[in-house]
């Protein structure tokens, strides 16, 4: 039993010596995994270093002389727009508050509902109208009654005067000889009375009815200006909801007092235009040149159109139309400028619209074929012009150049025989 205590006391000692030289021997593979990465990066260095300088040169990018035209062009931002659109106007007598409008480039098929004003005045002024024409209705016929009534009352007392005159007839018949001279008078007086009277009445009539006909026609009048009221105020209420002439975008247009397209809430009165119904199938473009590049455009120039939205593709086109006259390019701008318009050769619905932004690239002037090279081949030392010919495999020659036109793209040069059609030149992308 007592000799187990130093036996235990072995084992420690032996555990912490296996210990340490477990992480000695970890630190020597580290260390030599170090030095081999380093020697490795190293070794690959220097074969890079020892690569022919001819390979780092064979990557430069080269060009093939051509013969070509140059091009002169003039760039301008524009804009789309169709070449047919319909313009919308409020139809309607009084002031109305625009209550719907779809969402402006939204597709409308003819027939659709377009514009929606608000329709509570017109509605309260038919009612008010309908109102009047019956009030009118009534009127007539009253008044007619009693007109009636008057004519019967005068001519009762016509038939009166008639029997009067009737028996003043007959006692004036009686000979002079018969009666006494006072008696015949009185009877040939009694006579002329009772026919006036008689004429009278029958006067009073007539007028009575032409009176009584002009304040009937008054009446009448009045209903019928109450009816044509009418029917303008139901014009009106039909024009409170517009719809769609034709199929087409839909396109809001300008406040015409503020600087902002017309929206929901604005009023609006007949005759406004509201929106507009563009016909999608042939598209144009509208921009705008300063005044000084305007001489250097004509119609019948060639035109390369990109739009914005779709930089990579390119479509023809002709100068259409330049306005006559220059006017500023914005209310405060003292810019002035011309509006060119330029017809498209290609119309693509369904990715044209109106409105879209577009670069066009106006043909100004060209030459005639000449040697071309990009720009990027050209050098410029000083006074002198230079690009680099490649000859065989691996060797250049420098060439001098005499520039005599240029386009975006390439330099023309002289014809002198330095260069000619197919040689190699090195495209460098160099100063332009």
């Amino acid at each position: 039993m007592a000799a187990h205590p130093p036996r235990l006391w072995d084992d420690a000692q032996r555990r912490r010596v296996w210990f340490v030289c477990s992480l000695v021997l970890l630190s020597l593979i580290a260390v030599i995994s170090f030095r081999s990465r380093a020697l490795l990066a190293g070794r690959l260095a220097s074969i890079v270093a020892e690569l022919p300088a001819a390979r780092a040169e064979s990557t430069l990018p080269t060009a093939q002389v051509r013969r070509g035209e140059v091009r002169k062009t003039l760039l301008l931002d524009g804009e789309l727009r169709a070449v047919r659109s319909r313009t919308i106007f409020a139809n309607m007598s009084d002031d109305a508050k625009i209550t719907w409008l779809p969402p402006e480039g939204s597709l409308v098929k003819a027939g659709d509902r377009l514009v929606e004003l608000d329709n509570t005045a017109i509605l309260s002024k038919i009612k008010d109208v309908e109102e009047r024409i019956v009030a009118a209705e009534n009127e007539i016929d009253r008044t007619s009654s009693q007109h009636e009534s008057q004519l019967r009352d005068l001519e009762v007392q016509l038939s009166q005067f008639w029997l009067e005159l009737e028996k003043a007839k007959v006692e004036a018949r009686v000979p002079a000889g018969i009666v006494a001279r006072r008696e015949y008078q009185d009877k040939q007086f009694a006579l002329e009375k009772a026919k006036t009277e008689y004429e009278n009445q029958l006067a009073k009539i007539e007028q009575k009815k032409k009176e009584f006909a002009a304040e009937l026609q008054v009446k009448v009048i009045e209903k019928h200006k109450a009816e044509r009221q009418l029917e303008k105020a139901q014009g009106d209420l039909n024009g409170m909801m517009i719809k769609a002439p034709t199929d087409g975008m839909v396109l809001y247009t300008d406040h015409w007092n503020e600087r902002r397209k017309i929206q929901v809430g604005d009023v609006v009165w007949g005759g406004l235009p509201v929106v507009s119904l563009p016909d999608m199938n042939e598209m144009e473009v509208m921009a705008q040149v300063n005044e000084v590049d305007g001489p250097k455009i004509s119609v019948g120039n060639k035109a390369g159109i990109r739009l914005d939205s779709y930089p990579d593709t390119e479509i023809t086109g002709t100068v259409k139309e330049i306005s006559q006259t220059a006017a500023k390019a914005g209310w405060m701008s003292k810019t002035k400028v011309f509006t060119v318009i330029i017809s498209m050769d290609k119309t693509v619905p369904e990715v044209m619209k109106p409105g879209m932004s577009s670069q066009v690239a106006i043909v100004v002037g060209e030459s005639g074929e000449q040697l071309l090279v990009p720009r990027a081949a050209m050098k410029f030392d000083g006074t002198s012009t230079t690009v680099e010919r490649v000859e065989g495999e691996k060797n250049r020659r420098t060439v001098a150049v005499t520039i005599v036109s240029s386009d975006s793209i390439n330099y023309a040069l002289a014809a002198n025989g330095a260069l000619r059609e197919g040689d190699r030149i090195i495209e460098r992308g160099g100063s332009q």
